[in-house]
């Protein structure tokens, strides 16, 4: 489903949080789809819509949206082995800690995570990541492999998390079906 954001809407919703409030730029267009085309993949259409409609970084979940630069640099730069973000995210439901190989400071645990990108920083190690490729494009998972649960947690598709994420901060008024307006 492609979800038509609304700068605006986000950006009043997002004016009562101060500081905290401030979102980057929309992307251009032409950098969506070059990244998309070297990265050999499509960004979900809630993240995507986002990134090109309401803005790029910013106010968000844990300590704020990373850009999607930032977001995609380590596909990008060749960092993660070849095709990471296009080879399809392995998971559909919470996985222990225990299930990846010793993850402190020197594992490299996210090689099994391929096909997701980190899109927020929670802190004390621990992540918002967003399915790029797999069974559930667009949804964001809790990782705290390396934080202090030790688990990564399914939660919602990018849309409703950050929707959910306003609601909770009281920066958007209605109930669930009220969000729509956003959308």
């Amino acid at each position: 489903m492609e979800w038509m954001w609304n700068r605006q809407v986000v950006l009043a919703a997002l004016a009562s949080l101060g500081d905290k409030g401030e979102l980057g730029p929309p992307c251009r267009l032409e950098y969506v789809l070059d990244l998309e085309r070297r990265l050999d993949v499509r960004l979900p259409e809630s993240y995507r819509g986002f990134v090109l409609r309401v803005g790029d970084g910013g106010a968000g979940p844990g300590h704020g949206l990373w850009p999607l630069r930032r977001s995609a640099k380590w596909a990008d730069r060749g960092v993660y082995a070849p095709r990471y973000l296009a080879t399809p995210f392995p998971f559909t439901a919470r996985v222990p800690g225990e299930r990846f190989e010793e993850p402190d400071e020197y594992a490299d645990y996210e090689d099994v995570l391929t096909g997701s990108m980190i899109i927020a920083e929670i802190g004390h190690g621990a992540y918002f990541r967003m399915v790029v490729t797999g069974a559930s494009p667009g949804r964001v998972w809790r990782d705290e492999v390396r934080g202090l649960r030790g688990t990564l947690t399914p939660g919602l598709d990018f849309a409703d998390w950050y929707a959910n994420w306003l609601l909770r901060l009281g920066a958007l008024k209605g109930t669930p079906a009220g969000r729509r307006r956003l959308v």
